[in-house]
């Protein structure tokens, strides 16, 4: 269990859930691995994470692609096996779709498909967040 602040980044929009994650292999066990931030966005439905980050940890691409909606737009996403470690939980093989940095920024977005494995309380007025 983790208790988290939400993160400032901008005077121009309020504060958000970043969170630490670790992105791995699946086939290498850390030998290829990669710290990045990622935001909690209960809004998207699946997992989003920007291609240079699954090159660089040789996550194992799927066949096929899938046209998905992002800030009011259709961006192209690619299914990819990625280990991740998310708070104290790890995911020797979760499906996420990787996007272009130029739709999506650097920063990945963990959706439903991710935080709907567990207990996960938003507080607002504190501006924090508990992952159980």
């Amino acid at each position: 269990m983790g208790i988290y602040s939400y993160t400032f980044v901008s005077t121009t929009i309020p504060p958000i859930p970043l969170i630490s994650v670790t992105l791995y292999s699946p086939s290498s066990n850390y030998s290829l691995s990669l710290n990045c931030q990622a935001i909690l966005d209960t809004g998207s439905d699946c997992t989003l994470i920007p291609i240079p980050f699954v090159t660089k940890v040789k996550g194992k691409a799927s066949i096929g692609s899938v046209r998905i909606p992002f800030s009011g737009k259709m961006t192209l996403g690619i299914p990819y096996e990625v280990g991740l470690v998310f708070d104290e939980y790890e995911y020797s093989s979760f499906q996420v779709f990787a996007c272009s940095v130029e739709e999506m920024g650097e920063l990945l977005i963990i959706g439903r498909d991710l935080m709907n494995h567990h207990r996960i309380e938003f507080d607002g007025q504190n501006l924090t967040f508990t992952v159980f």
